[in-house]
């Protein structure tokens, strides 16, 4: 069977698709699961979202849209696990999953992260439907340096989690070339059975600022339709400069520029790295800040505590401003308002965010060894092979002390998200279930 109708789940055990990025365990995946759900549903796919549920009173099962049901199993306590703990949830998730198919069967199943993978892929093989997995991350082996910042293992069976779920898929589905020749290389994976679907972004809801200078076009236009792209409430009314909040003004309370880091926060997201680099050019801009969005992973509760005494360490109080998890319509707002995005992860399978961050005509400075990063960044953006904050302070001067590049460069990161829509990813990630299904 291989028409539109079709009906699929996508697993997402230690998340929710619904979870706000940067909150706990919550990130790009979350974004890319729910846009694709949103996507099938246009082109005529029944989606089954199922989670483990994380809160006690929440439904078990409710419509978040046309064609897209959200239903919550539980599976271990119902409240938040760390990420380290969450491998105890497989098996009691697995059961609640049979118990569910047996009562509204999938066509295809597409598993989220090797929690997922792992409680699916013997109930599809049960069933004799096709079994799909997807990443997002992998584990590091024992000797890589990114190891060392955080992209541990989290639990025992990961390794050998993923090794199982990677040979006995029908299929691999990659965000990124990078992320398909990772998987390929650690776990021998044919590249036959492996496709690339790349995440998109919505221009619509990730726009540049109504007043840049840098960009012009039909593009700008119908700026009050931003939540056509996006799920979920906007925020109070801010200005397109995202100077909504205190926290980007001047002594004087005049709009102050600022630099803006978006992630969980962990070591393997490298805010130190943003911090050390923002230090050495603080002298020359007593002006710029530096903007921190988003809150600690379960398994990093303490990490904040760090980062706040390494800004005293480095001179920096008063100078930045950590945010904490913020709602998507906040995150736009402050991507729009930035002079530029600080993207310093050890590692990234695609790099999502750096995607919003272009689709706001903002550019991206981040980490080459980062992964997919390189497949989600324009050529005016930059991407450095060094981790040397002094390497990241220069790069970052180079833009703000030369207009005319940081102008053309806006334009160039706008021009490059536009051509990364969520349409396309829904329309290609279609025609690989068509594949499978057929």
């Amino acid at each position: 069977m291989s028409t539109p109708s079709s009906r699929i789940a996508l697993i997402c055990l230690h998340t929710s698709p619904l979870a706000e990025p940067g909150r706990a365990d919550a990130g790009g995946m979350n974004v890319v699961v729910q846009r694709w759900s949103h996507q099938l549903a246009d082109l005529g796919f029944t989606v089954d979202l199922f989670t483990r549920r994380a809160e006690p009173d929440s439904p078990r099962t409710r419509e978040v849209r046309a064609g897209v049901w959200l239903h919550q199993l539980d599976a271990g306590p119902p409240g938040p696990l760390a990420k380290s703990d969450m491998e105890a949830a497989i098996k009691p998730f697995a059961v609640e999953l049979r118990a569910a198919f047996s009562t509204r069967g999938p066509d295809l199943v597409h598993s989220h992260h090797w929690f997922s993978g792992v409680a699916a892929l013997p109930i599809a093989q049960d069933l004799g439907v096709p079994h799909v997995q997807s990443f997002h991350s992998v584990a590091a082996p024992a000797n890589a340096a990114s190891l060392a910042a955080g992209e541990t293992s989290e639990s025992p069976g990961r390794i050998a989690g993923e090794r199982y779920v990677a040979g006995a898929s029908d299929l691999v589905i990659a965000v990124s070339r990078a992320e398909a020749a990772t998987i390929s290389e650690r776990y021998d994976v044919d590249p036959a059975r492996m496709r690339v679907v790349r995440p998109g972004v919505g221009t619509t809801f990730f726009h540049p600022r109504n007043d840049d200078p840098c960009l012009h076009g039909p593009d700008q236009r119908e700026r009050n339709a931003a939540d056509r792209d996006e799920t979920g409430p906007r925020d109070s009314a801010r200005s397109s400069r995202g100077e909504g909040s205190e926290a980007h003004r001047s002594g004087d309370g005049s709009p102050a520029p600022y630099l803006l880091f978006a992630a969980r926060l962990q070591p393997l997201k490298g805010a130190d790295l943003a911090l050390e680099a923002f230090a050495l050019i603080t002298e020359r801009r007593p002006r710029l800040r530096l903007a921190i969005a988003g809150a600690a992973s379960d398994d990093f509760g303490n990490y904040p505590e760090e980062l706040y005494a390494r800004v005293e360490e480095l001179g920096l109080t008063g100078r930045v401003d950590f945010l904490g998890a913020v709602s998507r319509s906040r995150l736009a707002d402050l991507m729009r308002g930035a002079e530029l995005f600080l993207l310093p992860s050890w590692s990234e399978t695609f790099g999502l965010v750096a995607l919003e961050s272009q689709a706001s005509g903002v550019p991206v400075i981040g980490w080459r060894g980062a992964g997919g990063l390189p497949e989600a960044v324009a050529p005016t953006g930059v991407l450095l092979t060094s981790r040397e904050p002094a390497a990241w302070a220069q790069a970052v001067e180079a833009f703000l002390s030369d207009p005319a590049r940081l102008c053309t460069a806006r334009a160039d990161a706008r021009a490059f998200a536009l051509t990364q829509s969520w349409q396309a990813s829904g329309n290609a990630l279609a025609a690989v279930y068509r594949e499978v299904l057929s």
